[in-house]
């Protein structure tokens, strides 16, 4: 039998090691019931991180190497495919098309591109994907490298277009909402149109925002009930669609447990 997981909120992206004492943030998650995606920005501080993860309930540790570094960074490219082995989870991975990260594109690129391939080789990973001013080269990437029953991608903190996003909903991807999601009528669009079992809850800490505030692990927490305002749904029928959506990712990482999401 599954186990049930009671949780109080689903954080699939965040950069734990970049907060004040990552050690008792994972502890704070645990406390709190906070399920944990903890992304690193490059391979190397992922033994570090899978250390102080081991032994949490909540916080998984996932080994990345982010697009604004490769340009610097893109030899450990080979460090990421050796611990990709040991974990389902990769992030923080992607393209980034910025002005300030052109520079590096065709290296982002070549690098985007091995990740996905290792993942594909391996099957049953899961990735959290940055894809600022670049989602249709992503887009392009996840559809030559990889199949959905390989490989699932979730789109953090996605901006593009309704008609991107649902490109992306056809090629197998999720979608990571945060708080500041909700700041602008593109993203409110979005939200309502993307499909409800596709999307998941993200704070990006210590990235993101809420009310001029710097995010807080928590903020997860009010992410239900926003969404459910803005697709005008039940808020506990929204909290059902989050946790199995939740509970579908961990199946696909080969981590099965239900999730039950509590107010």
């Amino acid at each position: 039998m599954t186990d049930i997981t009671p949780a109080r909120g689903f954080d699939f992206h965040c950069h734990v090691d970049l907060l004040p004492n990552p050690q008792a943030v994972i502890a704070s998650c645990d406390e709190q019931q906070i399920v944990t995606l903890a992304v690193t920005t490059t391979p190397k501080a992922y033994p570090e991180n899978r250390r102080w993860t081991e032994d949490s309930r909540y916080v998984h540790a996932a080994v990345g190497l982010h697009p604004e570094l490769v340009g610097e960074r893109h030899r450990e490219i080979a460090l990421l495919e050796s611990f990709a082995k040991d974990t389902p989870f990769i992030g923080e991975v992607g393209l980034d098309g910025s002005p300030q990260h052109r520079a590096s594109w065709s290296v982002q690129v070549e690098v985007f591109v091995r990740v996905l391939s290792a993942a594909q080789e391996i099957g049953g990973r899961v990735l959290s994907i940055h894809s600022r001013r670049a989602s249709t080269h992503v887009l392009d990437c996840i559809r030559e490298q990889t199949t959905s029953d390989r490989v699932l991608p979730i789109l953090h903190w996605f901006s593009d277009s309704l008609r991107i996003g649902l490109q992306a909903v056809s090629l197998g991807c999720y979608f990571s909402v945060n708080q500041q999601m909700f700041a602008h009528r593109s993203g409110i669009a979005l939200l309502r149109g993307l499909p409800l079992d596709r999307l998941l809850s993200e704070t990006d800490a210590p990235f993101s925002s809420n009310h001029e505030r710097p995010g807080e692990r928590f903020d997860v927490t009010a992410i239900a009930p926003r969404l459910a305002s803005v697709r005008g749904v039940d808020i506990a029928d929204l909290r059902s669609a989050l946790a199995s959506n939740a509970t579908r990712v961990f199946a696909f990482a080969g981590m099965p447990q239900r999730f039950h999401l509590i107010s």
